[in-house]
């Protein structure tokens, strides 16, 4: 399963107020809209026509009785010929209906705000007009109220997204980097603790805890590692020279086989040491000047370093096509990953041909031996789980071939021809460096 992007918690805090405030934002507009709505109401209707019912009754009794002429709700009985003059004129010459200054054509300019009902009495028309100027004011007001509310509530979001920014998110950020540039080859380094955010403080705390933990520990290792160092290269000096005046004695001619023997693996022995010695340093992160080695030159020489290793079996070793190139990485790191993989061909093959070739920067060892168990190899790696370092002898080969792979970025694979034997692939094209004509 694809594994989704993920998201900071400053983020998803922002996107969560944008969304509530525009909510709060929504609600506002919808309930100013349905307070504008009032405006065009039916119940004005309702409510002049009740009025106007009631005057009509009243006139038919006492036909001199007074009608309201102040307030919201007026009312006048006029006709044509006699028109009153404290009705507005727009009224005079429109028939009987109802009429409104909301949406209506004609009465949208008029400079008052009202709903007004004309009916017929008698020979006259009786004229009821309710002024709503004050309560359309009020309702622009609310909505202008509103709608700075709006943007004030807009701006307190936008003020909590960066006061979130600059007390929780840039500090974090400042801290993520401050950790990034500690280097660990330099002791006594910490992280400031001065941070105003408490939470922040905490975290930096427990990581400073955490890198002298981690400090003391490398320096232990270190320390081991030196010691360990030191107490190997002594023996192993005393053993190749006592191997050195060996040779130079006349020793019988069973001897000789032994001795080469024992001069074979102290070399060897060498080697490993200085790979693991290697391996436990960190890779280095500045640009400057690294060894180089033309592999194309050192795979003879390997080759020819192992010979030795066939001296009792019906086997060739064969050189084919290499292929001039030059990566950046030291000579004995390639030594001991072709070595080991020269070694474990010769191991399973009993008779037949061991083949070394180069092309495109894959280093190619294809062997006619007993090709590779896949049921033995899954039994082999869970046997090396259960311990931290592969057992002397079963596979310390395998484990340095792996850990230069994973510090070089180099590919390793082991393939099983369809007919017999096995094909390993050492693929170094990360540390190419030229591919030339050398000699």
């Amino acid at each position: 399963m694809k594994k989704g992007k993920t998201q900071s918690l400053h983020w998803w805090i922002s996107v969560a107020l944008i969304a509530f405030g525009l909510l709060i934002a929504a609600a506002l507009t919808l309930q100013s809209f349905r307070s504008q709505g009032l405006i065009e109401h039916r119940i004005w209707r309702n409510i002049l026509e009740s009025v106007a019912q009631n005057h009509a009754e009243l006139l038919a009794l006492h036909p001199d009785a007074p009608l309201p002429r102040t307030g919201l709700l007026r009312s006048w009985l006029v006709d044509d010929n006699t028109p009153d003059p404290g009705m507005p004129m727009y009224l005079r010459s429109l028939p009987p209906g109802y009429y409104s200054s909301e949406g209506w054509q004609g009465l949208e300019n008029t400079g008052d705000t009202f709903h007004a009902l004309i009916t017929p009495v008698g020979s006259k028309k009786l004229v009821t007009f309710l002024d709503i100027y004050e309560l359309e004011n009020q309702q622009n007001s609310d909505a202008m109220l509103t709608g700075l509310g709006a943007i004030v509530f807009a701006a307190l979001i936008a003020a909590v997204i960066g006061w979130l920014h600059t007390n929780l998110v840039r500090p974090v950020r400042d801290l993520a980097a401050r950790m990034q540039v500690i280097d660990p080859a330099i002791k006594g380094q910490r992280l400031p603790t001065t941070y105003v955010q408490e939470e922040i403080q905490i975290i930096a705390r427990a990581s400073n805890a955490h890198l002298e933990r981690v400090e003391k520990f490398i320096e232990r290792e270190r320390s081991l590692l030196d010691q360990a160092s030191h107490e190997f290269r002594t023996p192993i000096a005393v053993i190749a020279g006592a191997v050195d005046v060996l040779r130079m004695q006349e020793l019988p001619a069973t001897a000789r086989p032994a001795l080469e023997r024992i001069r074979g693996t102290i070399e060897s022995l060498s080697e490993i040491m200085v790979a693991l010695l290697y391996l436990a340093r960190e890779a280095p992160t500045c640009a400057g000047p690294q060894e180089v080695t033309a592999i194309h030159m050192l795979l003879p020489k390997i080759v020819a370093d192992h010979e030795y290793l066939l001296a009792h079996k019906p086997v060739r070793l064969r050189v084919l096509d290499l292929e001039p190139t030059v990566i950046e990485a030291p000579e004995v790191m390639v030594r001991i990953a072709v070595g080991n993989l020269i070694r474990n061909a010769v191991e399973n093959t009993s008779e037949g041909c061991i083949e070394v070739s180069l092309q495109e920067g894959v280093v190619c060892i294809s062997d006619s031996g007993i090709g590779f168990d896949p049921v033995e190899a899954a039994r082999r790696y869970r046997e090396s789980l259960r311990t931290a370092m592969p057992i002397r002898g079963q596979g310390l080969g395998m484990f340095l071939i792996s850990r230069i792979c994973d510090r070089f970025d180099w590919r390793f694979s082991i393939e099983t021809p369809p007919l017999s034997g096995t094909r390993a692939r050492l693929d170094v094209t990360a540390s190419l460096l030229i591919d030339s004509d050398a000699p």
